[in-house]
C-alpha cells in the first residue's frame, strides 16, 4: 500500500480484494513452509509449473466433496447478505424476527465451522512449530 496506493485507489473494489488475496495467499505459503526450498515448490504448484495438471482426479473430488462450503464462503464473504439483513431490519414487521434470527443463523454458523474443524483430520495450531 505504501509504494501503491495511489494506483490502487483507482482500481475497482474487486480487483483491489483480489490483490490483496492474492498476496495474503502467498504469504500463507511463505509462513507455512518450512524453508525456501519448500515455498518455491509450493508456489510453483499454485501457479501450474510443478507439472501437476490444474484439472484432475483429485481436484474433481474435492471441488465435489467441498462444493457447498466454497459457495457459502463465496456468498458470505460478499457484501450481499449484510445489506439484505439491514434491509429487513428496516422494515417494521421484519426487524423484530431479524433481530432474533440474525445470532441464531450466527451461532449455527459457528457450530458448523466449529463440526468441520473437528471432522478433520489432523490440525495442529499453527503456532506449535514456533
Amino acid at each position: 500500500k505504501l509504494f501503491l496506493g495511489k494506483w490502487l485507489e483507482k482500481l475497482p473494489g474487486v480487483l483491489v480484494h483480489g490483490y490483496v488475496l492474492f498476496f495474503i495467499a502467498i504469504s500463507f505459503v511463505i509462513f507455512n513452509a518450512n524453508g525456501m526450498g519448500e515455498a518455491l515448490q509450493d508456489l510453483s504448484g499454485m501457479f501450474g509449473l510443478s507439472g501437476v495438471p490444474f484439472v484432475n482426479e483429485t481436484t474433481l473430488y474435492y471441488l465435489r466433496s467441498y462444493a457447498t462450503v466454497l459457495l457459502l464462503g463465496m456468498v458470505g464473504s460478499a457484501p450481499v447478505l449484510p445489506k439484505l439483513i439491514e434491509k429487513a431490519k428496516s422494515r417494521k414487521k421484519l426487524a423484530a424476527v431479524m433481530n432474533w434470527l440474525e445470532p441464531a443463523v450466527y451461532v449455527a454458523l459457528l457450530a458448523a465451522a466449529t463440526a468441520y474443524l473437528v471432522d478433520g483430520s489432523f490440525n495442529p495450531f499453527l503456532y506449535f512449530r514456533f
